[in-house]
């Protein structure tokens, strides 16, 4: 898997740059690395693991914004903007590995490499993330939105493969949500991601055990996600 968000834009030498400059900070699954409200400027870059980031709405719900991969920088709005944390991002299905860097010394090691136009790409990439999530809740049923969901995440977090459908080669998720949580991320019950699960199970595309979804047929949950199947 390579490397994602802001990792993903800059070169391995200056990702390498990044690591170095950072104190080692390790993190237990379910250990809160950056907390919603709170002020801090540190900026953890996410060597190894993968976390959950998520809001607590006005109503004092909790909804999942995402879940991310090695390569992401955590915090970095913080850094920048001098405004509180906007999410809660936690350690998410095993341990993660971070460098740690203050606020200052992000924004030297960003200027001294000229990255300033990867830093505010990877911004606009966020922002158009959520604009594409948010259309894709106003639009799609629940069908269509849980397989555009489970396609994102083996894009991003895929592992282990399996064998898969049509002779292919399918992908493991080990990242430790609930359903609840699955489903909060694209505005459905659990319910009803009991139920779409229990569809893809019985097609063949997926199959699921504790804290995993085996995803055994890519090219057919792609026909489910826009419509076609």
């Amino acid at each position: 898997m390579g490397r994602q968000g802001f990792g993903a834009l800059v070169s391995d030498e200056q990702w390498a740059r990044f690591l170095r400059a950072g104190a080692t900070r390790r993190f237990a699954p379910g250990d809160r690395i950056v907390r919603q409200g709170e002020r801090g400027d540190a900026v953890y870059m996410l060597a190894e693991g993968t976390v959950k980031v998520s809001m607590v709405r006005a109503d004092g719900t909790e909804a999942l914004l995402a879940l991310r991969g090695p390569g992401e920088a955590l915090g970095e709005l913080s850094a920048l903007s001098g405004l509180a944390r906007t999410a809660t991002v936690a350690a998410s299905g095993g341990p993660c590995l971070t460098r740690v860097l203050s606020g200052p010394q992000f924004r030297l090691l960003v200027k001294s490499m000229a990255l300033e136009g990867a830093l505010w790409e990877h911004v606009v990439l966020r922002q158009s993330e959520s604009d594409s999530l948010r259309a894709e809740m106003a639009a799609l049923p629940a069908g269509q939105r849980l397989a555009a969901l489970l396609l994102r995440l083996a894009s991003l977090l895929g592992a282990d493969t399996v064998p898969g459908g049509g002779g292919g080669r399918g992908t493991v998720l080990r990242f430790g949500l609930t359903q609840q949580e699955l489903g909060d991320s694209i505005g459905l019950s659990r319910t009803s991601v009991a139920a779409e699960f229990a569809r893809l199970r019985s097609m063949g595309v997926i199959s699921t055990g504790r804290q995993y979804i085996a995803v055994r047929d890519v090219r057919r949950l792609h026909r489910v996600a826009v419509g076609e199947d």
